[in-house]
């Protein structure tokens, strides 16, 4: 698979080396998947009855990760060296959406909370694709804001790539304001993505072109400070979908024309987590993109940050 199970474990273990006691896990042993009710709010019913279909889940599954090639050969993955059946990787995905659903809400009562998990930008109101099978974010959104807890929220997506999927489901609710920024040219923008619900755009687009990286933070703050004069009330939630996919070292091929140091990294994270504690404004973090074995520190100097100065 592109994205390495063993960011969160390795996030995860180094802030226990160093905060040893104050680390804790959250019991998750009563966690349910998300509900077709609350994949409604965002899919349509055709593509969640397909996920909620143990045969049928798999198509969706193999088209999302992309899992067989155009000619039919195995890409990415070994059936026999597998170990669960592809049907299981729904649940599991449904069930780390109820983590991403659970982390916003609790955000609420914390104002500050990072999801070693979610940030599914890129999935669409009929298919997942880009490695993301459902939206959770916009869905633990509407799941507060259909129990009356918030009545609107911004989207704040920070990952390489743009938060294509997160726009085109938002692209009529003026509840939910977005900002991506991202690499201007490359998946999923690129000539041979062709036309689709993708290019749809968020409420502000920040494309950053090929070796302008000294100019990323720069057109980061004025994209905040555009979507807040541009916005009739600050939001009552903030998701930031925190990609560590531009960092410098990443493996994955299509977040080459974004390369930002590690400093460049942090200095990202703590102007977006700043301009929002500033505001008093809840944010919710969550993963998103990061692929290779270098990602997980991209997280891990984020959070370590904030809780040295805690």
């Amino acid at each position: 698979m592109p994205l390495r199970d063993d960011r969160s474990e390795k996030t995860y273990e180094s802030l226990c080396k160093e905060f040893e006691g104050s680390v804790k896990l959250t019991d998750i042993s009563n966690w349910k998947p998300l509900t077709k009710a609350e994949l409604l709010q965002v899919h349509s019913e055709s593509f969640v009855n397909d996920l909620l279909d143990e045969e049928r889940s798999v198509a969706r599954i193999i088209e999302c990760y992309e899992l067989f090639d155009s000619e039919g050969r195995p890409n990415r993955y070994d059936s026999d060296e597998a170990s669960k059946p592809l049907s299981q990787m729904t649940k599991d995905i449904l069930l780390q959406g109820r983590g991403t659903a659970f982390s916003i809400e609790l955000a609420l009562k914390e104002r500050m909370v990072f999801f070693l998990g979610g940030g599914m930008h890129h999935a669409m109101e009929d298919f997942g694709r880009g490695f993301c099978l459902v939206n959770d974010i916009v869905i633990g959104i509407r799941n507060l804001q259909s129990t009356n807890k918030i009545k609107n929220a911004w989207v704040i997506d920070i990952d390489a790539h743009k938060g294509d999927g997160t726009a085109s489901l938002t692209t009529s609710d003026a509840s939910i304001s977005t900002l991506s920024i991202h690499m201007e040219k490359g998946w999923p923008l690129d000539v041979g993505s062709g036309e689709g619900p993708w290019r749809l755009p968020s409420t502000i687009d920040i494309p950053i072109g090929y070796k302008e990286e000294d100019q990323y933070l720069e057109k980061l703050e004025m994209g905040l400070k555009k979507l807040e004069s541009e916005s009739k009330d600050l939001p009552e939630m903030v998701v930031v979908v925190a990609g560590a996919d531009p960092f410098e070292k990443d493996a994955l091929p299509s977040t080459n024309k974004l390369n930002l140091t590690k400093d460049q990294m942090l200095e990202r994270d703590l102007l977006v987590y700043n301009f929002l504690k500033e505001r008093n404004i809840p944010q919710c973090w969550l993963m998103a993109g990061g692929y290779g074995p270098d990602s997980w520190t991209i997280y891990d100097q984020f959070i370590k940050t904030l809780m040295r100065e805690a």
